[in-house]
């Protein structure tokens, strides 16, 4: 488990500063990747679905940095929302042909964040049981 805080803390800060950029300032959106409204619910919804999300994987990074006793409900939300993306987006990429530097390069996080999330998952009972000494230990003098 020694390596979850730093997991944690990169996931905080990939995922919070991308979504308070996206809640309050979608023209970097525009900027950035090309994402804009023709109408302000347009703009709602690039907040909501851009920044909003992001924000609240952020958060949930920070609260199992916080209080470890999180740390597998964040595995699963990076788990599912990391390879959902991750599949999409490398759909769009082959039907939209949106090979860009920033395609590739978030489809790789996205991966991985699905990815090693799902592998933290499949090793956490194994770590927690390390963790856990037998009953019958006594302790060496």
């Amino acid at each position: 488990m020694k390596y979850s805080k730093p997991y944690l803390v990169l996931t905080l800060f990939v995922w919070l500063p991308w979504g308070l950029q996206c809640i309050f300032n979608t023209g970097n959106i525009a900027d950035v990747i090309g994402v804009t409204s023709i109408h302000p619910t347009g703009n709602t919804d690039i907040r909501v679905m851009y920044g909003g999300v992001q924000l609240a994987v952020g958060l949930m990074a920070a609260l199992a940095l916080y209080d470890r006793k999180h740390f597998e409900k964040t595995l699963w939300s990076l788990a599912f929302l990391g390879s959902c993306m991750a599949l999409s987006r490398f759909y769009g990429l082959i039907v939209d042909g949106s090979g860009t530097v920033y395609t590739w390069g978030v489809l790789g996080y996205e991966t991985f964040a699905g990815a090693s999330a799902i592998a933290w998952l499949l090793l956490l009972p194994r770590l927690q049981a390390q963790q856990v000494p037998n009953a019958g230990d006594r302790p060496q003098l």
